[in-house]
């Protein structure tokens, strides 16, 4: 893939977290403008749903962010592939949101696919879900 391309790519990730930012606080029309329109794209969402195909994916898009208030959200990649087609990001997803006068902290696993189709990119594939409280396994090295 060329540099060109790479920075495309780079650019259009940048533009979906900025979209999944305002789907979260209840503004899903952004993220859904950046999904591809076939019948194989997944939703795998934090809320333990799943959803094939644009009509469900949009279906449960919708549902979910009229359920969402979350402000403060950041990323924190993980991991951004794009040797060829599709790409991919591994991210942790920050957020929080005001409860009865507290703060609610909360974090998603977020992994999403992407791939070129009709000169552009676009989301293929979102799998999100709540960050479980860390368990340390026996040898394994303490983030």
């Amino acid at each position: 893939m060329s540099e060109a391309s790479v920075e495309e790519f780079n650019k259009f990730v940048d533009e979906c977290r900025g979209a999944v930012s305002q789907q979260v606080a209840g503004h899903t029309e952004p993220f859904q403008d950046l999904w591809s329109r076939a019948e194989d794209v997944v939703l795998m969402g934090a809320a333990g749903s799943h959803a094939v195909g644009w009509q469900d994916v949009s279906a449960s898009l919708s549902w979910a962010s009229s359920h969402l208030n979350f402000g403060n959200w950041s990323a924190e990649n993980l991991l951004t592939l794009v040797e060829g087609h599709p790409g991919l990001t591994v991210d942790l997803e920050h957020m929080s949101r005001l409860v009865d006068g507290k703060v609610e902290e909360r974090t998603l696993r977020a992994s999403q696919g992407y791939r070129f189709e009709d000169g552009r990119w676009h989301v293929l594939f979102r799998h999100g879900d709540p960050m479980a409280e860390r368990v340390e396994l026996p040898g394994a090295q303490a983030r």
